[in-house]
């Protein structure tokens, strides 16, 4: 099963024993998250929505924007998303797109 962490911080160690997953590839900014999606086949994505990145423009790029990426680009969606992270407001609005992408 290929598994995808996209999170600037948390340790691997403590993801796969907090999820009781076994990551098998770690990506720290928006776009090693969107090359390795890109490449395909992810199984699991854990993602997190704050990801320390910014565009050229100084736009904060967050999970919440792969979340827009894979809505635009469902080709890319992994078999299954878990959200990892801490931040509320952020939670909330990937759910929101988590959930009309994978509604049967």
């Amino acid at each position: 099963m290929k598994t995808l962490l996209l999170d600037d911080l948390r340790d691997v160690d403590f993801v796969n024993d907090t999820w009781c997953v076994t990551v098998t590839h770690v990506a720290r900014t928006y776009g090693e998250g969107i090359r390795l999606l890109k490449e395909g086949g992810i199984d699991l994505l854990l993602l997190d929505h704050d990801l320390a990145c910014y565009d050229d423009d100084g736009n904060e790029l967050t999970g919440y924007k792969i979340m827009l990426y894979l809505e635009e680009h469902p080709e890319y969606l992994p078999g299954r998303i878990v959200l990892v992270t801490s931040n509320p407001v952020g939670r909330a609005k990937m759910q929101t797109v988590i959930d009309k992408l994978y509604q049967k």
